[in-house]
């Protein structure tokens, strides 16, 4: 019934209904509606919730009959389990403002169950569970757009999200998009935005129904900005001290500090090599040293004149070496996974079983090297390890000698693809370095200038010829002092002489490799 049809009990009444003011009259209206709006704003919650209101929720029990668990393990298979239950959404959905301390340590513990924010102090952590508001998004939502300016920081708790961005065609000045992935559960986004305050790079969509965690602008600016300052101004103080990236504008500066991390090696620590670091990225070393270490397989051939070396290199050997009892292995001259050849003489049945081994972990790598953007020398080594260096059997007279190449100090760079097949990049002292993606890297090279690196470092590192003759002559020398102190040592009854091997500073005799009973 409309408000000016309702009857009036008297004619007072109907004239100081009349005489109103038109402002009362919007409060009236307002107070009449406002329980039809919120019938509304009910049903439309409960159709956007729908799809976890209406979750059907997994039994964990398990009882003694067998029939019972395969049809509750078939139901763990068709329904997914989510991260997040019907408390804890309705926990977050409270307002912040209206959460009591019990609330908050529930979101606190939730917030770490989930993993969130997990590069922050738990001091941090603690003040965003108190004020992060819980947002679900079905599928096909835009939960922000390009060019848009940015007002929350987004944590993916549960769900996909497709990410794109439009760029223009240099050659034909057109639109283009630009699939940029996809962005999963633990996964964060819109935080550079909001720090550098400029507007968004790019369109976030989702693929599935999502719930998200949200901190708002005002909260990220008295909670996270001055932490995040500090660690912005560490990152651009790192890039100071290179002149490869004094030329660079202040965007390519801050998508370089974006991808790009601080990392810390301790003393023997390998930093690159033996199938260990980061190779996908390129290391600048900040602080500290490091040291180029290449191994060589030496053979040592006694004669008359003294111990002959000369390099043994497996891959051009003559001849299978003796093997364990029960197969036969020939080592194949070629590196390549197919071209391996076996000869099977005893015991089928291990064979056989050996060469099952050997196929799942040859699968198996092949199957993580396909996934990897860029492969490395020390890449390649790891792939070929289960065809040739796991069947090697090396002599009694091969030794392994390891070689110093060079070392590292500030300011040095490694990683950018150089030969560093039998070498690795140990730690002397405790070491900082700043690592950069490899691809972005190269992305960024301007005048090749860091093919024109990687060429000078690959020049400048000896070959194993080099090393090997820089061996021998270490030899040399160690036999001759060798031989120069047991000759002055056997002519010292002749003399009379007070000076004694003891007389000789500690250090000395533990670096010559003194005999301590000479």
């Amino acid at each position: 019934m409309s408000l000016h049809k309702t009857r009036r009990s008297t004619l007072r009444q109907s004239l100081a209904y009349r005489l109103l003011p038109r402002k009362t009259l919007l409060l009236i209206r307002v107070e009449r509606l406002k329980g039809r709006y919120l019938f509304r704003s009910a049903v439309r919650r409960v159709l956007e919730y729908i799809e976890w209101i209406t979750e059907i929720p997994i039994i964990e029990e398990i009882s003694d009959d067998v029939t019972i668990n395969i049809k509750m393990a078939q139901q763990r298979q068709r329904v997914e389990k989510k991260l997040l239950t019907l408390e804890d959404r309705s926990i977050l959905l409270v307002n912040p403002v209206e959460r009591s301390s019990t609330d908050k340590a529930y979101i606190y513990d939730l917030i770490k169950k989930l993993r969130a924010f997990s590069k922050h102090s738990e001091d941090l952590r603690e003040n965003l569970a108190a004020v992060c508001i819980y947002q679900y998004l079905p599928a096909g939502r835009v939960i922000v757009r390009q060019n848009h300016k940015a007002e929350n920081l987004y944590f993916i708790a549960n769900g996909e999200v497709n990410l794109s961005r439009v760029a223009i065609d240099e050659l034909t000045g057109d639109e283009k998009t630009i699939d940029m992935g996809i962005m999963q559960s633990g996964d964060m986004f819109g935080e550079v935005a909001l720090f550098h305050t400029i507007p968004r790079t790019s369109t976030v969509i989702t693929k599935t129904s999502v719930d998200l965690l949200l901190i708002t602008r005002n909260d990220f600016d008295n909670i996270l900005r001055d932490v995040l300052t500090q660690k912005w101004d560490v990152l651009r103080d790192a890039l100071v001290h290179f002149n490869y990236f004094k030329a660079w504008d202040e965007e390519t500066v801050r998508e370089c500090c974006i991808l790009s991390k601080l990392k810390d090696f301790k003393p023997n620590e390998v930093l690159l090599g033996d199938g260990t670091g980061m190779v996908n990225y390129v290391h600048f070393v900040l602080s500290g040293e490091c040291r180029l270490i290449e191994h060589m397989l030496v053979r040592e051939r006694p004669s008359y004149h003294g111990t002959q070396y000369e390099l043994y290199d497996p891959e051009i050997s003559s001849g299978p070496q003796q093997q364990p009892r029960g197969v036969s292995k020939k080592i194949a001259k070629s590196d390549k996974l197919p071209e391996l050849d076996f000869k099977f003489n005893r015991r089928p049945a291990d064979t056989h079983t050996d060469v099952d081994r050997l196929s799942i972990v040859t699968t198996t790598l092949l199957d993580v090297v396909k996934g990897w953007h860029e492969i490395t020398d020390v890449a390649a080594m790891l792939m070929r390890e289960p065809s040739v260096t796991s069947q090697l059997r090396y002599p009694n007279d091969v030794r392994t000698i390891f070689m110093q190449v060079c070392t590292f100090s500030r300011g040095a760079c490694f990683g950018l693809g150089e030969k560093m097949l039998h070498r690795r990049i140990v730690a002397i002292t405790p070491i900082r370095c700043f690592l950069i993606p490899r691809y972005w890297l190269l992305e960024h090279n301007r005048a090749n200038i860091w093919g024109r690196v990687k060429l000078f470092m690959d020049s400048k590192y000896p070959t194993k010829k080099q090393l090997f003759n820089e061996f021998l002559l270490n030899r040399k020398w160690m036999s001759y002092k060798q031989n120069l102190v047991e000759d002055v040592i056997k002519r010292r009854g002749r003399f009379r002489s007070n000076t004694t091997i003891h007389d000789v500073p500690y250090s000395i005799r533990i670096t010559d490799e003194i005999d301590p009973k000479i």
